[in-house]
C-alpha cells in the first residue's frame, strides 16, 4: 500500500472525531489552517506552483506520468517516436518558525519505463530521486484585504540511473573488434547503465489576493531556477565513462485561479493553473537551445476542513525541453517538442 494511501486512510478515520469537535468549538477558534486564510479565504496550495503562505504542514502526493517524445534520434536506428509510462510519488513539508518566516522541502523521486520496442531500446527504464529545501520570507500580509506576498529561495540535489539497451547495440554495430561475446564478459553493465546526477538554485516572489467574496481567490509568482546536469556514459573504446554536463536556466510566470465553494455549503473547491516557462539549456557539443514552454493543470479538492487538502488533479506539458540522442553518424542530435501528461492525487494536512 502507498504511503498517500496510507495517509488518506488515517485522515478518513478523524474526520468524524474532527467534525464533532468543530460542532463544539466556534470556527473562529479553530486556528488550524489559518496560515493560508486571508480576507476569509482559504486558498489552495496550487500544483505548477508555491505558494505564498508561511505554512506549518506535511503532505503526499503521488501520480501516473505519460512522457511522448517525438522524433528522437536513436543512431543507425534513425528517428525514433518514444512513449515512456512512470510513477511519482513526493513528500512535502513545512515549517512555520514565526508568522512571517518559515522553512519548506520536498523529496521526490520517479521511475520510467518505454512502453514500446523502439522506446524500450532507446530509453530503456530509469530512476531519479532527489529534492530541495530553502526558506520563506513574508513581506506583506494584510487580512483585511486579503492580500499577501512572500519571498522564497532554496537549493535541490537530484541523482539517478537509466538503463537502456541503445549504447550496448551501438558499440556492437560501431565500435572495430568488439564482439558480444567480449561485452558481456566485460562492460555490460558499464554499457546499460547510466548514471545521472543534478543541482540546482532557485528563488521567487509568490502573491495570494482574494477577489471580492470568500469563494474567489487568485495566486501567482515569478520564480528562477539555474540547473547544472552531468550524465556518465561508458565509452567502450577508451573503457571508461566520460561527463556529458548540460546547464540550464529556467525562468517561471504561473498563475493560479481556485473558487471555494465551502462558504455556500458545498465543501468542494476548483482551481484551475497556467505556468509559462523561459530560458536556455546549453548541452555539450550543442548549440544553446531555448527554452519555451507552457502548462496547465486542473485540480478538484475537498474544503470542508481548513487543515486538510485532500484532491486529485491532472497536469499537460506542453513543448517540453526536447530529449539528446545522437544520429547515425554518432553526433548529439536534438528531438521534437515532447508533451507530458500526468495526473495526481494530494493530501496535505496543515497545523
Amino acid at each position: 500500500m502507498s504511503l498517500t494511501a496510507i495517509a488518506l486512510l488515517l485522515s478518513l478515520s478523524t474526520a468524524a472525531t474532527e467534525q464533532t469537535n468543530a460542532r463544539e468549538t466556534p470556527a473562529c477558534e479553530c486556528e488550524q489552517g489559518r496560515s493560508r486564510q486571508l480576507g476569509g479565504h482559504t486558498f489552495l496550495f496550487p500544483i505548477l506552483q508555491q505558494s505564498a503562505f508561511v505554512s506549518s504542514y506535511v503532505g503526499l502526493h503521488e501520480g501516473v506520468v505519460v512522457y511522448d517524445v517525438p522524433d528522437l534520434p536513436i543512431g543507425s536506428l534513425g528517428l525514433q517516436d518514444v512513449s515512456l509510462t512512470g510513477f511519482q510519488q513526493t513528500l512535502d513539508l513545512g515549517l512555520r518558525i514565526t508568522p512571517w518566516l518559515g522553512l519548506w522541502g520536498q523529496a521526490r523521486g520517479i521511475a520510467y519505463t518505454g512502453m514500446t520496442v523502439g522506446s524500450f531500446v532507446s530509453d530503456g527504464a530509469s530512476y531519479r530521486v532527489g529534492g530541495d529545501a530553502g526558506l520563506v520570507v513574508r513581506l506583506l500580509h494584510f487580512d483585511s484585504s486579503g492580500t499577501q506576498l512572500s519571498l522564497r529561495a532554496g537549493a535541490g540535489l537530484q541523482g539517478g540511473r537509466e538503463f537502456t539497451l541503445l549504447p550496448l547495440l551501438s558499440s556492437i554495430v560501431d565500435t572495430p573488434g568488439v564482439t558480444l561475446v567480449s561485452i558481456l564478459r566485460g562492460n555490460l553493465g558499464e554499457l546499460l547503465i547510466v548514471p545521472m546526477s543534478e543541482s540546482s538554485v532557485n528563488g521567487g516572489a509568490y502573491f495570494a489576493q482574494k477577489l471580492g467574496t470568500p469563494v474567489l481567490g487568485l495566486q501567482a509568482s515569478a520564480s528562477a531556477m539555474h540547473a547544472w546536469r552531468t550524465r556518465k556514459p561508458f565509452e567502450p573504446t577508451t573503457g571508461a565513462r566520460v561527463d556529458q554536463d548540460t546547464t540550464a536556466f529556467r525562468f517561471n510566470l504561473a498563475v493560479a485561479l481556485a473558487a471555494d465553494f465551502n462558504p455556500l455549503g458545498v465543501p468542494l473547491a476548483l482551481m484551475g493553473e497556467y505556468l509559462f516557462t523561459a530560458g536556455s539549456q546549453s548541452e555539450v557539443a550543442l548549440a544553446r537551445t531555448d527554452l519555451n514552454t507552457s502548462s496547465i493543470a486542473l485540480g478538484l479538492y475537498y474544503s470542508g476542513r481548513p487543515n486538510l487538502q485532500l484532491g486529485l488533479g491532472g497536469v499537460a506539458v506542453l513543448h517540453a525541453e526536447p530529449r539528446i540522442g545522437r544520429d547515425a553518424d554518432g553526433n548529439l542530435a536534438k528531438s521534437g517538442s515532447p508533451s507530458i501528461n500526468y495526473g495526481q492525487l494530494m493530501l496535505r494536512y496543515i497545523w
